[in-house]
């Protein structure tokens, strides 16, 4: 999600919960699965290593065969070799597969700094990725199972 939000000092999942609070329909998958992509941002960026592995399935695999444990070990690494984490990501596409399963489009940049985040694409020095989240869910409890992945050029970024 964008860091806008953050300078305001209110969180994209805060504002979601208020809707929530505020309404008779108690939220669809893809509002379930907005809220948890943008809470895992959350924690990510606070590199809250514990929180943010929460909301990965222990029988997690990616496409370049990581499983839970490197998953883990992988974000540890990272949170030691960046002080700070900023991500500008948007959610392209979300599908509802069948109940309990969802892939959802995610293209997203990770800067070192507010200032890198908020250069324009063509002058970005952070990672640009394209993820494809696969998501396991019942009851509104939604885990990542899995993720594809992939860097782009600011050309293909998508927002």
């Amino acid at each position: 999600m964008s860091n806008r939000g953050w300078k305001l000092g209110i969180s994209p999942f805060l504002i979601l919960l208020l809707i929530w609070g505020c309404s008779d329909q108690p939220p669809t998958p893809e509002q379930q699965l907005r809220a948890l992509i943008a809470e895992a941002e959350t924690h990510l960026e606070a590199r809250d290593l514990s929180a943010a592995m929460a909301f990965v399935d222990p029988a997690y695999r990616d496409s370049h065969g990581r499983d839970y444990r490197q998953l883990r070990a992988m974000l540890a690494g990272y949170f030691l070799r960046h002080g700070s984490i900023h991500i500008l990501s948007r959610i392209k596409h979300i599908e509802i597969k069948t109940t309990g399963d969802a892939q959802v489009l995610v293209y997203a940049g990770l800067a070192g700094s507010p200032e890198e985040a908020a250069k324009p694409l063509s002058q970005w020095r952070g990672d640009l990725l394209r993820l494809q989240f696969h998501f396991v869910g019942d009851e509104g409890e939604w885990l990542l199972k899995g993720v594809e992945w992939r860097r782009v050029r600011p050309e293909d970024f998508i927002l």
